[in-house]
């Protein structure tokens, strides 16, 4: 790909106008993304197009997991589960470097809604239902190992716990893979272009209108047998553009997540607990040398580009963290950052929103536009698989079979499990003389393409420099995030190819003008356009932690 933004963008225009496709897809989530990378593996002619930048929307924006469905047990969802827990242990092989075990304790106290042996046999059949495959299985905790391993954690009343396995992924670098292998595969993904019309033909879809949101007045046809719509908590408004009728209808509920310094919630293992308000689940994750805590699940009518954690929602986190953790003095100004997305969850009436269903649903238009709303991210190969089963109809027969069943991800190259994870990391360390923190940032977030990405530092000695130190991310990662991974603006590389944005709190200027700088050495930026960049950021940080300072969130 052309390090120049307009030279790839150009290109990838021009021939996404110029095709006949067999397939469109509109929405670059991680549902998107999916199906986009297993319809070019299948050999079909697709393109993808993203009204913003790819993983913008909900998928940058989950709790960070690939886990089995544990509470759909509590409704004997069986099958769920067992479908949920074996695509988590596939995608542990085929996305090493991404999806990770990880353990999760539970702690249990007296006025836990149930008690210690009925959770431990619900762990049991949740281990039994992928056949005691893959992760160890779970184990009982005594109470005082529970409190040697969980610092702070509330000890009045509690009786002991459990600790059991499910995976943290980076849910932001997960979708974008699919989109570059994807494009690898021969597909077309175009970024910042909206998808406004369709035009038919004897009563069939024959062709996309969309526009250029970088060129305003840019418009184009993308010609296609079909579309299929991957728009999450865009769903309707983009049903509405195309004109498809009695499309999915969606109930979107709010998912906040808070990030701690490690330091002030020591954490090695997760922790999943009940919050005292309501008795909902919530996490704590460790991640990134930071703690993540989440998630609300509230009804939120607000528009999508501009959802946010409110001071209600961060009070919320708040109390149910000092309510489990009373030791630990934990305050809202130890906040680094904050995220907050929609679920594109369907409607559903009388239950409160946090038991609204996570399940999907598909709706066919005859004339060749599919929708896909709900869904988990677990599951979206499995879903990315059943939306092209339902637009097989519109596309060239005989469909050819499912294109990634075992695929590996774009980066994982010999990355296959825990222990080559490890060895690729010490490898690292060795060859290079890296610090271990450096060595395994670079080996979890690029895979066995680490070295690549290490080949830009040893051209330009000065791009090995860390970005914000002690935090592991290089210079050299900016440049590759625009040579490589389609980012486009200081936003795209700090919130999504990397994640200092949401982990250096108040420090977040001095990084973000180095990136920009190199950016602008990348893309051709004038000072006026790096001082915007810069600007925009931080004007976004600003409203991603209004709700941490008790202000209005900026216009």
């Amino acid at each position: 790909m052309n390090p120049n933004e307009a030279s790839w963008r150009e290109q990838a225009w021009s021939r996404g106008t110029a095709e006949e496709y067999d397939l469109v897809v509109v929405g670059g989530g991680i549902t998107g993304a999916g199906i986009f990378r297993d319809a070019a593996a299948r050999g079909l002619r697709v393109a993808l197009v993203e009204q913003g930048d790819f993983a913008s929307g909900t998928s940058s924006k989950s709790s960070k997991l690939v886990h089995g469905g544990l509470r759909y047990l509590e409704n004997f969802e069986f099958g769920l589960v067992h479908e949920s827990t074996t695509e988590r242990t596939r995608l542990e092989r085929l996305a090493a470097h991404l999806v990770r075990p990880l353990p999760f304790l539970m702690p249990v106290w007296k006025a836990s809604k149930h008690p210690l042996w009925f959770l431990d046999m619900g762990l049991f059949v949740y281990d039994a239902l992928r056949w005691f495959r893959g992760d160890p299985i779970h184990r009982r905790l005594p109470r005082g190992e529970l409190t040697r391993q969980v610092p702070g954690i509330r000890t009045d009343g509690l009786t002991g716990g459990l600790r059991y396995y499910d995976a943290v992924t980076d849910d932001t670098r997960l979708t974008l893979e699919n989109v570059l292998d994807g494009v690898a595969l021969g597909g077309v993904a175009l970024s910042r272009v909206r998808a406004v019309g369709s035009r038919f033909q004897e009563d069939r879809v024959a062709a996309l209108e969309v526009e250029d949101l970088l060129q305003p007045g840019r418009k184009g046809l993308l010609r296609t047998r079909a579309v299929i719509v991957a728009a999450g908590p865009w769903t309707e408004a983009t049903d509405d553009a195309l004109g498809v009728q009695d499309g999915p209808r969606l109930r979107p509920t709010k998912g906040v997540h808070l990030v701690f310094p490690r330091s002030r919630l020591p954490l090695d293992q997760a922790v999943v607990a009940t919050t005292p308000q309501d008795g909902r689940v919530f996490f704590v994750i460790p991640w990134h040398d930071a703690t993540i805590v989440g998630t609300t699940d509230t009804d939120d009518p607000e528009d999508p580009d501009r959802v946010v954690a409110t001071a209600a929602d961060v009070e919320y986190l708040m109390t149910a963290l000092r309510h489990h953790f009373p030791e630990l003095p934990l305050e809202t100004g130890d906040i680094l950052g904050t995220w907050a997305g929609l679920r594109p969850l369907l409607r559903e009436e009388g239950v409160s929103a946090s038991k609204v269903s996570r399940e999907h649903s598909i709706h066919v238009d005859r004339r060749g536009i599919v929708t896909i709303a709900g869904g988990k991210l677990t599951t979206y190969r499995l879903m990315a698989r059943e939306c092209l089963e339902s637009a097989r109809r519109f596309l060239p027969s005989p469909l050819p079979p499912w294109g990634v069943a075992d695929r590996p991800l774009f980066y994982r190259g010999t990355i296959t499990d825990d222990q080559a994870r490890q060895d690729e990391i010490l490898r690292l360390q060795r060859l290079h003389r890296l610090d271990t923190a450096v060595a395994r940032h670079l080996v979890h977030t690029y895979g066995a393409s680490a070295e690549e990405v290490l080949a830009l530092a040893s051209e330009d000695p000065s791009l090995a420099n860390p970005l914000a130190p002690p935090w592991p991310v290089l210079e050299a990662e900016v440049v590759w995030a625009v040579r490589r991974e389609m980012a486009l603006t200081l936003e795209d590389v700090l919130t999504r190819r990397n994640l200092l944005f949401y982990l250096v709190g108040p420090s977040l200027e001095a990084p973000a003008r180095r990136a920009a700088a190199r950016m602008a050495l990348e893309l051709s930026w004038d000072p006026d356009r790096i001082e915007r960049e810069v600007t925009d950021l931080l004007d976004l940080q600003a409203r991603h932690l209004a709700g941490v300072r008790g202000t209005a969130s900026p216009a």
